[in-house]
């Protein structure tokens, strides 16, 4: 959460609220294969709904693909299933 409010203030990357329902934080980047928009963080309620839009907004700011990270990612695959989504990557953590 911490770095997630860092990135906020320091401008990479920004807070969006839609319908006073949903909060979003949204953060560009750039790399070999062109401009991708990341779903850094997401609560609320309609996340479905929401997803789609910001999909529809990435897609019209140029944006080629979009990445989000989950703790629920078969549960986000359910819900995500007529946007695209697939597995990308998976993270292994060791609490030291």
């Amino acid at each position: 959460m911490r770095q997630i409010i860092s990135e906020v203030e320091q401008g990479a990357a920004r807070l969006f609220c839609a319908d006073r329902e949903c909060y979003f934080v949204l953060r560009g980047e750039t790399d070999f294969s062109g401009r991708e928009l990341v779903i850094v963080a997401m609560a609320g309620k309609n996340a479905v709904k929401h997803t789609k839009e910001i999909h529809q907004r990435a897609k019209r700011a140029g944006y080629q693909t979009i990445r989000l990270h989950t703790l629920k990612p078969a549960a986000m695959l359910r819900m995500g299933r007529g946007l695209g989504y697939q597995p990308a990557e998976t993270i292994l953590r060791a609490v030291l």
